[in-house]
């Protein structure tokens, strides 16, 4: 009798517990679901982020060098002479400039002559008519200041060559010549690689025609195209300019991004397949239970630590400035607010210092002087600043600096680098020296008062004979 109890209320358990088990399991179902879906799209986008800032990072060095050159004026007064001696004074500027670049070419080409100047001195005139010269005419009524050619016929194992076109204009804006650089592009496929291995998405280049350019296959690279490989019919639905801005789609059981990449005329495409994680975790439900339930855990970490892991690793591009490597002003003052806002908590110090005369030292000795000196002093105070200060270019010769210190040892170890700069031969040759302003951090602070107040302190120094530094009053 006690048996035949049993029974029934066993099997009742089980009727309970089955249901109940079925619930959770399906609702855990699409919560894990829903949670591997977001982890996807958030991977994609994170790992496009990454691989479109990677491709721009290529070509910046190469396309500010051209413009540098067309903005070269000492060449304009003789460029146009077709005489032997320009041949050999542009062989030798276009030699110097290609050891100190490390480019696979450069090349200057005036309007009026047409002769196309490259370090070995010059072989050829540009044809007009020649349908192949069509990287040079197009420049001509171009209303941007440059243009990037890859040369997509010299791939070899995957690597491209990159020619960076530049207007050269006179000093009323007519179109007078073009200058530019040939940069061997080695990286783009490893770039793609590294992040289809780790993240496991399909990243891959094509064209504004749909072409695909750069792809880990290389049977598909010039004769499969985007819409033939993803099977997409129209096409404008995917490979949309969109300002810039990187365009999401739902492609079955695949996430997809596209971006355009206005510096090449290319769209970057990146993918992520939703349907291995999801009949995984399907299995496992079916199968135990238990198994299911581990694997919620381990799927909730794993996103928790993927998601952890990759902002830290988004960081802002373009946040330094180019000549100096130092931060620029937008660092500077998201440093400066960060500050303000634990002022209660922090003992800081701000100087502003400016680089004396540095109009007159451009004028009487050059710009590459000019250049040298801001180099010099940045270079010169890095070695009196610690890791918790920060220092930055606010302006074209003005710089902040953020001294995580009392005012009084703030003040001590920018004497000791103002008698640094007053002590360089090389910066006294040329007149170089440097004006500071130093105020405290104070409770009533704001970002725009205590700016101010170095500011105000900075024009004092300038004002009563330069080259030393000035301390705000209390």
């Amino acid at each position: 009798m006690k048996n035949k109890r049993i029974i029934p209320i066993t099997l009742i358990n089980l009727m309970i517990i089955i249901p109940i088990m079925v619930v959770i399991a399906i609702l855990n179902n699409n919560i894990i679901n829903d949670l591997t879906n977001r982890d996807i799209q958030n991977v994609t986008r994170l790992t496009q982020n990454n691989i479109y800032a990677d491709i721009t990072r290529e070509f910046i060095e190469p396309v500010n060098a051209s413009i540098v050159m067309a903005q070269n004026t000492f060449a304009f007064d003789w460029m146009n002479e077709d005489t032997l001696e320009t041949e050999e004074r542009m062989a030798e500027y276009l030699t110097a400039l290609q050891e100190a670049l490390g480019y696979d070419s450069v090349f200057w080409i005036p309007h009026e002559t047409l002769s196309y100047y490259h370090p070995g001195g010059t072989d050829a005139k540009v044809d007009l008519e020649d349908e192949y010269a069509f990287w040079y005419t197009d420049r001509i009524d171009a209303e941007d200041d440059y243009a990037v050619i890859v040369n997509t016929e010299q791939l070899d194992d995957y690597a491209l060559t990159a020619y960076i076109d530049a207007n050269i204009e006179d000093a009323d804006g007519n179109f007078i010549g073009v200058a530019g650089v040939g940069k061997r592009i080695v990286h783009l496929q490893d770039i793609l690689n590294r992040y289809t291995v780790n993240q496991e998405v399909t990243a891959y280049l094509v064209d504004s025609e749909g072409m695909i350019l750069i792809h880990d296959n290389p049977e598909l690279i010039k004769f499969s195209t985007f819409y033939e490989l993803e099977n997409i019919k129209k096409a404008s639905d995917y490979l949309e300019k969109n300002d810039g801005l990187p365009v999401e789609k739902q492609v079955g059981d695949e996430f997809m991004i596209t971006q355009y990449i206005p510096m090449l005329d290319w769209y970057l495409v990146v993918k992520k397949s939703e349907s291995n994680i999801a009949s995984s975790v399907n299995e496992n439900n079916i199968k135990n239970f238990v198994a299911f339930s581990v694997g919620v855990i381990a799927i909730m970490i794993a996103t928790s630590m993927t998601i952890s892991r990759y902002k830290k690793q988004i960081i802002s591009l373009s946040n330094t400035d180019q000549l100096t490597d130092m931060p620029n002003r937008r660092i500077f003052e998201n440093a400066l607010k960060e500050v303000i806002k634990n002022k209660e908590k922090l003992d800081y110090s701000l100087a502003l210092f400016d680089l004396d005369n540095l109009k007159n030292i451009n004028d009487e000795y050059g710009h590459d002087k000019g250049d040298f000196a801001l180099k010099r002093v940045t270079r010169k105070l890095q070695k009196y600043v610690t890791e918790n200060d920060l220092v930055a270019r606010v302006g074209g010769d003005e710089f902040g600096v953020l001294i995580a210190d009392e005012i009084e040892k703030a003040k001590s170890l920018l004497e000791d680098f103002i008698e640094d700069v007053n002590n360089d031969p090389d910066l006294s040759a040329i007149h170089a020296t440097v004006s500071i302003g130093l105020t405290d951090l104070r409770k009533d602070d704001n970002e725009s008062s205590i700016y101010k107040r170095a500011d105000q302190t900075l024009y004092v120094s300038k004002t009563s004979g330069k080259k030393h530094l000035q301390v705000s009053k209390r």
